[in-house]
């Protein structure tokens, strides 16, 4: 949902942050409701388990009067049991309203007025699961609309009269009786009576239109998907109408639109014929329009922005972005609901979402220079806040710019950079799939979320959706050359309140060499964190975060802090090598306090391996050097963290993940670093001479897997070409 001013609404002062043009987000309309009145809304009053019953249709039949603001109404719920001994149901339906008939398939039956917006129907015999039962409703009077005006009689600046709903989050009972949980939707049937000076607009396919006495028109509408029903609406006055055709593959559907008449301009037409394009682009990028089997359409009301009632969208204005929005919400809103208010992100988080996404993919874009720009001007104004809406005890509270909207697509778009777009893309098509024509809460999502990344994203979702905030960095970089290499230097902070918490984040790196340019991208995860990336050649220029994925407090550039030491380099390199080296080289990208004691070698068969030791300042470079070559085996090279750099005095960043440089950019680590000889001359004992003694231990471990060092080609299983290199070389060296 959006809206375009902001106001105050009785009790709440509901402000507006998301930029729309100059325009504002949230509701502007006027809520004559009390906090008593919500807070039973919202809480004490709905005390039925939603589990109990399944509502699988509504029948409603709406008379609707503006000459008295009056409502004469008959609602068929057909509802079924799932749970036993079901002797009452539950549901919403405002006591300014006169119920003049309540009846059990056929029967009637008596109600108890439990609250202002609760009506308790007492069965007169028990239901048992698996049943299915017709409550029946006939009420009227004059509505009292709530939050962002539920039910409204306006007249319009034409003088024309305008009836309109919009029962978001949950104000149906304002207007018509419901179960009313996100949680269970049914199909429709509504039948729409007003004067014949009016058309009357609802969800669904309008089936008909019939002439009735008393200069009344009725609209009959038939809405075969599931609905929600705070998405179930209508609007009646003197529409000016047309139709276009969406056409996608096989599919076919109308777009129907209903304008004042003096609003029907042309630039206003084809503003709104932009979501035509819209749900091309939309169904490219999310699966197919949900409801192509009826239409899609926008009307024009009296609210200061739009709602997505489902399949047909109410507007008050011609904004580009709102329709976006909105027609975002058939997908992500109305086919997959949130399930409860704490969710509402995963509605409009997902909607505005949308409109970036509709500007990165529309005709014409310039593509993700487009999406970037989108979100700068979706940016929250502030930051204190959670994505998840903990506090749903005001409209306010629920529907948060900043927060439920703005922060709410910066998660989405983060966890694009996060997952990549293959996989971002493929997690809402799994999501839709997994939650079409339902609803999901935050942790549906997260699951889905998990699936596809393959593993747990607390690390994610905790503080970006749970927690309140956003990361602040400091960095600072240099460079250097070790052994003719260019290396970068980089240090990194995360310096927001420490209320926030911490991000783990990948963040993009611009180096620039030269006249070359390189992306590349870091993971963060510590409060303080240091780098050390080799380059090709040296960086001049370093750009941080450059295309903006991150929604960060700030970004600030300082001076370099020296990190840990890190071993860069190692001569014979990690792994495995066919020359038995004589000596092993330790670079280290700053001058390091090392001696002997810091470093030992151990072979799987041979042993510890003992070595004189030296260290070259200048080169920054530890060397270890045998008194004679390694022995075909598996070796263990390890490093103390007691070493320590002489600028910073942190301790080593060891730890080896199968290259170097090494570490996990955080001071105290021990190295570990493999090496493997082979026997690859078929010396498999290492003596100098290929003979009889290394043959049989071909023989003897032939078969077998691991077995050092008799596999002399590192293939990790003894067999024929191992005894074959032993055969070629026999006698060398004896």
């Amino acid at each position: 949902m959006r809206t375009l001013i902001a106001g105050l609404l009785g009790i709440f002062l509901l402000t507006a942050g998301i930029a729309v043009g100059e325009k504002s987000e949230l509701c502007a309309r006027a809520s004559t409701g009390t906090w008593m009145e919500w807070h039973l809304t919202s809480f004490g009053a709905w005390l039925q388990d939603p589990t109990l019953t399944d509502v699988q249709h509504y029948d409603l039949t709406l008379e609707v009067r503006p000459s008295t603001r009056e409502l004469i109404g008959s609602c068929v719920m057909t509802v079924k049991v799932e749970q036993p001994n079901l002797n009452a149901f539950r549901f919403r339906l405002r006591d300014n309203f006169l119920i003049t008939n309540l009846q059990l398939d056929g029967r009637p039956i008596s109600f108890i007025r439990e609250s202002i917006t609760t009506v308790r129907a007492q069965f007169d015999r028990p239901y048992q699961q698996g049943e299915v039962f017709q409550l029946r409703v006939d009420y009227q009077g004059v509505p009292v609309s709530r939050g962002f005006g539920s039910i409204e009689f306006t007249t319009r600046s034409s003088g024309a009269i305008i009836v309109a709903t919009l029962s978001q989050p949950y104000y149906a009972y304002t207007w018509w009786p419901a179960k009313d949980e996100n949680t269970d939707k049914a199909t429709l049937t509504f039948n729409l009576i007003v004067p014949d000076t009016m058309i009357a607009v609802a969800n669904g396919m309008l089936q008909g239109v019939d002439t009735l006495s008393g200069n009344r028109l009725r609209y009959r509408y038939q809405h075969n998907y599931p609905i929600a029903p705070y998405l179930v609406a209508f609007a009646a006055t003197n529409y000016n109408h047309w139709s276009q055709t969406f056409t996608y593959g096989e599919h076919t559907m109308p777009v129907d639109f209903y304008i004042y008449p003096e609003s029907d301009t042309t630039a206003n037409r084809q503003a709104w014929e932009r979501c035509l394009p819209m749900l091309r682009v939309f169904s490219d990028i999310f699966g197919l329009y949900p409801f192509i089997n009826e239409r899609y359409g926008i009307y024009q009301f009296q609210f200061s922005g739009g709602m997505e009632h489902q399949t047909m969208t109410g507007q008050g204005g011609f904004w580009e972005s709102v329709t976006a929005h909105e027609l975002g919400h058939q997908w992500w809103g109305d086919m997959v609901t949130c399930a409860t208010w704490n969710d509402i992100w995963l509605n409009e988080g997902f909607a505005t979402y949308s409109e970036a996404l509709w500007e990165e993919r529309k005709p014409g874009s310039s593509g993700f220079p487009a999406l970037r720009t989108a979100m700068l001007n979706r940016r929250p104004s502030s930051l204190d806040g959670s994505v998840y809406r903990y506090d749903t005890s005001s409209i306010n509270a629920i529907f948060s710019s900043n927060f439920a909207y703005r922060k709410g697509a910066w998660v989405l778009h983060q966890l694009r950079w996060v997952l990549g777009d293959a996989r971002f893309f493929d997690l809402l098509a799994r999501y839709r799939q997994r939650f079409a024509y339902s609803h999901a809460t935050t942790e549906d999502f997260v699951a889905v979320a998990e699936e596809v990344w393959g593993g747990s994203m607390r690390w994610f979702f905790d503080p970006w959706v749970y927690g309140i905030g956003a990361p602040t960095y400091n960095w600072g970089w240099t460079t250097t050359t070790v052994n003719g290499k260019p290396y970068l230097l980089l240090s990194l902070r995360q310096t927001q309140p420490s209320n926030y918490g911490l991000y783990t984040m990948p963040i993009g790196l611009r180096l620039t060499m030269g006249s070359q340019t390189q992306d590349l991208r870091i993971w963060n995860s510590a409060q303080t964190q240091y780098y050390v990336i080799p380059t090709p050649s040296p960086v001049s220029n370093l750009a941080f975060d450059p295309d903006d994925w991150i929604l960060k407090g700030a970004s600030n550039s300082e001076a370099y802090r020296p990190g840990p030491p890190v071993i860069v380099e190692m001569n014979p390199a990690p792994g495995v090598q066919t020359t038995p080296p004589s000596q092993i080289d330790l670079y280290f990208q700053t001058p390091v306090a090392i001696n002997a004691s810091h470093v030992s070698l151990e072979g799987a068969t041979t042993g510890v391996v003992s070595f004189s030791f030296a260290y070259d300042s200048a080169a920054q470079r530890a060397r270890l050097t045998f008194s004679t070559p390694l022995k075909p085996d598996q070796y263990t090279l390890r490093l103390s963290p007691s070493i320590t750099a002489l600028n910073s005095g942190l301790a080593l960043d060891g730890e080896f993940f199968g290259d170097l440089p090494s570490g996990d950019g955080i001071p105290g680590g021990e190295a570990v670093i493999p090496l493997r000889v082979l026997a690859a001359t078929g010396d498999v004992d290492g003596n100098g001479c290929v003979d009889d003694a290394d043959l049989l231990q071909v023989l003897f471990a032939f078969g077998e897997t691991g077995a050092l060092p008799a596999d002399t080609n590192g293939d990790n299983v003894v067999d024929d070409a191992d005894l074959l290199t032993v055969l070629f070389h026999f006698g060398q060296g004896c």
